[in-house]
């Protein structure tokens, strides 16, 4: 019985532990004087926070950060492979990076 009640007690906890991939969105009224209207705030998605994560981390060694929204979807798309490259990123952590890029923009 207690080796059955350690198991069931262990996958709980893996299944409670692991990460959650669904996206979160949160609606917040916005009131004008005219009429009110929902917004909807995206919040990230774990590859979306990994990639903030690797960008604050990997992106500010060589050179100050870029403000993100100072550049196009398309120019990103040639600067982070580039700078992936140079900054010895594998691809997995260069499509995090781009994945937060994009969410920034609003992509």
């Amino acid at each position: 019985m207690k080796k059955v009640f350690f198991a069931l007690s262990t996958l709980v906890l893996i299944v409670a532990c692991s990460p959650k991939t669904t996206e979160v969105v949160e609606v917040v009224e916005v009131k004008t004087e005219t009429n009110t209207e929902a917004a909807v705030i995206r919040k990230p998605s774990v590859e979306e926070s990994e990639g903030m994560t690797l960008y604050n981390a990997h992106c500010g060694k060589c050179h100050e950060h870029k403000t993100i929204s100072d550049y196009s979807l398309e120019r990103w798309t040639k600067i982070v492979p580039n700078m992936a490259s140079q900054a010895k990123l594998d691809a997995t952590q260069e499509s995090k990076i781009m994945a937060y890029v994009k969410w920034q923009l609003g992509k």
